[in-house]
């Protein structure tokens, strides 16, 4: 079988080829809306974080804001060579430099990592339905941990962790995060952004009316995303 490859050059962390794609219909409404599509494990969505987070308060009164999880990697399977350590570790000092968010490289003196991206975002998909006020701050907590902290996003401690930080019932979020039925939800999420066009995160795409306008497909700051914003608006 073919391997596939983590591609995140040039501010976007791509869906590898060949990975399972699928469509779902659009229920949305036709209100204005900010939807992000991410990855907790995408480097370049913890780039773009600070960043997006400071658009969505500026305009927290004129869009409403959807958080989509993207699926970069679900399965994982990339074995951990130290070939591969190096490509990872290339893509996070080029976000640190572009976006000044911080890493922790000890990541790379762990023996062992499958770098699976669906439990993360499964962990989020299960905050929605806790509590949905919840789930941008649980989201950005949890790339902070894996990113600046190191601490293992496989490991049901580094949720508990979180989840007390937050008020989040942990006995809830953990029958739940370990349910076949959100194992099943989270992929809604990935046929979301596939049907949307996404391969690559993150996206940051507008909602007006009936039609959708890209705000940002990759990396992009606050001056960018605002002034992309602001024609988009003004149209």
């Amino acid at each position: 079988m073919k391997e596939k490859k983590l591609n995140c050059e040039d501010g976007s962390c791509e869906v590898p080829d060949g990975a399972p794609t699928s469509t779902v219909a659009n229920h949305d409404s036709l209100k204005n809306k900010l939807i992000y599509i991410g990855d907790p494990m995408c480097s370049w969505c913890w780039g773009i974080t600070n960043h997006l987070d400071q658009i969505k308060k500026e305009y927290a009164d004129v869009l409403d804001f959807e958080l989509v999880m993207g699926g970069l990697r679900p399965g994982g399977g990339e074995e951990w060579t130290d070939e591969f350590k190096s490509m990872i570790r290339s893509h996070w000092e080029h976000v640190e430099s572009a976006s000044g968010q911080p890493f922790d490289y000890r990541f790379f003196d762990r023996e062992q990592f499958d770098y699976d991206t669906e439990p993360s975002a499964r962990a989020v998909r299960v905050v929605r339905d806790l509590d949905a006020s919840k789930e941008w701050k649980f989201y950005k907590r949890l790339q902070s941990a894996f990113y600046a902290e190191n601490k293992d996003v496989h490991d049901l401690k580094t949720y508990e962790l979180i989840c007390n930080e937050q008020g989040l019932n942990y006995v809830t979020f953990e029958s739940l995060f370990l349910s076949a039925g959100y194992k099943q939800l989270v992929y809604q999420d990935f046929a979301r952004a596939q049907q949307m066009g996404v391969r690559g995160f993150p996206a940051v795409v507008m909602q007006k009316g009936d039609e959708y306008f890209a705000v940002s497909m990759g990396y992009s700051d606050y001056d960018r995303m605002k002034g992309t914003l602001e024609s988009i608006l003004a149209s």
